[in-house]
């Protein structure tokens, strides 16, 4: 609990008014003693002002003593700390929106080629013979190969096969045809037939 130290008998002034000054003391929750000033407005009006802690001491017997030898010039120094006490800016933690960082690369799907439809689907000619498939493409020029790749999505994992010969997409061709033909068979579900009694 508070407690009046000390009591000034002169008024305390500044340019807002003339105050009664006090001395007040109290045990702070660490154990020490710590004591301030508050200044009563001797006209009645206004607010009573009050210092931040001034002192803090480990007995009361020590905060009373060093009420005791305050001066006014002490009083009036207080009673600006009163009325413009020092700001601390202290940092605010921040909390951030995200969770996790955004990806570094965006996957966008390859656009379909836009050119003359094929001339042949290689998986209706691979289906029946991978060679006939083979015999088929080599017929063709290097622009039509190329259309087929690109029309039947044959380089997903986007090779260069421009840098190609017209060998090397006839094999590139049918290689991604039987890989993915054997795909779909492994895939398809495997049927019993009931053997007759």
């Amino acid at each position: 609990m508070a407690e009046v130290l000390r009591s000034f008998d002169e008024p305390i002034q500044d340019e807002a008014g003339t105050y009664h000054a006090r001395v007040i003391g109290r045990a702070a929750d660490d154990g020490m003693w710590e004591g301030w000033l508050e200044f009563v407005p001797v006209d009645g009006g206004g607010r009573t002002l009050v210092s931040p802690v001034e002192s803090r001491q480990p007995e009361r017997d020590h905060l009373a003593y060093w009420a005791t030898g305050l001066t006014v010039v002490y009083a009036e120094g207080a009673l600006q700390r009163a009325r413009r006490p020092l700001t601390v800016r202290t940092p605010v933690e921040e909390i951030p929106e995200s969770t996790q960082p955004a990806p570094r690369f965006t996957t966008v799907p390859r656009a379909p080629a836009i050119g003359p439809e094929p001339i042949l689907n290689p998986f209706e000619v691979g289906a029946k013979n991978l060679d006939i498939l083979r015999q088929e493409l080599g017929a063709l020029g290097r622009g039509r190969l190329l259309n087929i790749i690109a029309a039947y999505e044959l380089n997903p994992s986007g090779q260069n096969v421009d840098v190609f010969t017209e060998a090397q997409l006839v094999a590139f061709i049918v290689a991604a045809v039987e890989a993915r033909l054997l795909h779909s068979i492994n895939r398809a579900p495997s049927r019993q037939t009931e053997t007759s009694r």
